[in-house]
């Protein structure tokens, strides 16, 4: 029987962005391994309905204190992915 400890865990992921036309904010939710994993599904996601986003963070939930922890190195300073 396999080791549950070398299987990488989950985690829940949000991108906080901002619509082209709109004033507000809005997040996409991921359940993914890490922020890169997120980033990568949220490019796609840009890519395929051909949205006009600016980026603004990328946090992860901890799971233990129930709070959404900053990973936004990930964006690198690209923020704008407008097409």
């Amino acid at each position: 029987m396999k080791s549950k400890k070398n299987k990488p865990r989950p985690f829940d992921f949000r991108i906080k962005y901002l619509p082209e036309d709109s004033v507000e904010t809005a997040y996409h939710y991921y359940n993914c391994l890490s922020a890169e994993e997120a980033l990568s599904f949220q490019r796609e996601m840009i890519e395929h309905r051909g949205w006009k986003i600016q980026l603004l963070s990328v946090e992860r939930k901890n799971p233990y204190s129930e709070e959404w922890e900053d990973e936004s190195e990930v964006l690198d300073g690209e923020t704008d992915l407008a097409k």
